[in-house]
């Protein structure tokens, strides 16, 4: 398996993109208030049933990749909180 997390820009807000071999699960982020710098989200469990059925039973580990790929690659001193069923992640400082 070779996933990586690719994120783009637009302005306050842009895709964050899950790819593994030829599979993809597409998100979105924006820039947050208060504590929260940004939030991604990755789509709901109910929307990866339908249109991600290849990796619902791996939803947590990927979130959990995504989130801290997300860190790394973008905001190094923030910290990721993901709300799973929700598909939201939550970088806050």
């Amino acid at each position: 398996m070779s996933a990586r997390v690719t994120i783009t820009e637009q302005g306050r807000s842009g895709d964050v993109v899950y790819s593994e071999d030829d599979q993809r699960i597409t998100g979105w982020w924006e820039f947050a208030g208060g504590d929260a710098v940004a939030i991604v989200n990755m789509g709901s469990a109910s929307e990866w049933k339908q249109g991600h059925p290849w990796a619902v039973e791996r939803r947590a580990a990927i979130l959990r990749f995504v989130a801290d790929e997300v860190v790394r690659q973008k905001a190094g001193s923030c910290q990721a909180e993901i709300d799973a069923d929700g598909g939201w992640i939550t970088l806050k400082r």
